[in-house]
């Protein structure tokens, strides 16, 4: 596969907007807007929950990105034991180091957001930028070498394990795939795996692929800085976030979960990222 530096273009930096109203636009059209003068958590998720509109199912705060918080959680996933197939969960508690690319919520299948909000309440004094990846346009730059044309292929039609070690999540789908209320979805995070099968070692050269031309992007693209008062408004189905690197412990965002009525499966209260069961689902 061709690792080509046109890949540096699936990284979004967000437009700026100033009202709900045109976050939605923005977020249906790029995959991402930012907004600021967001004073606090409770004005964030006003101002997510004025976005979503009618089509509003849940929303609220799911994660406080502290440092301490990766740690205290961090301690309690590594002493989970690995899987059968000898993968182990991590989570991202060496702050000083890029997070993988990754829609938040991966760990409960289909019981992810499909919005979400990421206000910064207080920025890293140095690093700690931000990055948002495309996965749409992933696939389109990569679709444009017919030498990737296998590997598209593969991300397009072939069923994978998306699931957590250890925490399986109902149904196998292709990376990207389309859902029920007809809205693209794809999918990246550490984790990914075939399905258990006959053809799981060919398949896993595609998978391992499908992470190096997404963290290419990471590593190639644009970065942006959320200030306090800061708030990105993101297409959880179709973008990958996460930030670079940083060292100052009183750097706080807060990660703000939405489901909307086009999400394939709403949850019925606050999951659990350190041991994601299987949700409740939320009816209608």
């Amino acid at each position: 596969m061709d690792l080509s530096p046109d890949l540096a273009a699936a990284c979004l930096v967000p437009r700026r907007v100033s009202t709900p109203e045109e976050a939605r636009e923005v977020v249906d059209a790029d995959g991402a807007a930012i907004v600021s003068g967001i004073t606090d958590e409770t004005a964030a998720i006003a101002f997510g929950t004025a976005m979503l509109g009618a089509d509003l199912r849940r929303i609220g705060r799911q994660i406080e990105a502290t440092t301490k918080r990766a740690v205290e959680e961090g301690a309690k996933v590594d002493a989970q034991p690995v899987d059968a197939r000898g993968r182990k969960r991590r989570l991202s508690t060496d702050v000083s180091l890029p997070m993988p690319p990754h829609n938040d919520g991966f760990a409960f299948g289909d019981y992810a957001p499909d919005r979400l909000f990421l206000f910064s309440a207080r920025p890293a004094a140095v690093g700690g930028e931000s990055f948002l990846v495309d996965g749409l346009a992933v696939l389109d730059i990569l679709a444009k070498d017919p030498a990737n044309a296998e590997m598209v292929e593969f991300c397009r039609t072939v069923d994978i394990d998306h699931s957590e070690p250890n925490f399986p999540q109902d149904g196998v789908s292709p990376i990207l795939r389309t859902t029920p209320a007809g809205r693209p979805q794809v999918r990246h995070h550490p984790y990914l795996a075939p399905v258990v099968s006959g053809d799981e070692a060919q398949q896993w050269k595609f998978v391992e692929l499908w992470k190096a031309a997404v963290t290419y992007a990471r590593d190639a693209g644009a970065r942006f800085r959320l200030e306090a008062g800061d708030m990105a408004c993101v297409d959880n189905y179709r973008v990958f976030h996460g930030r670079h690197g940083y060292t100052d412990p009183a750097r706080k965002l807060y990660s703000i979960w939405g489901w909307s009525s086009a999400a394939v499966a709403v949850p019925v209260g606050e999951l659990d990222i350190v041991n994601p069961q299987k949700p409740a689902q939320l009816a209608g």
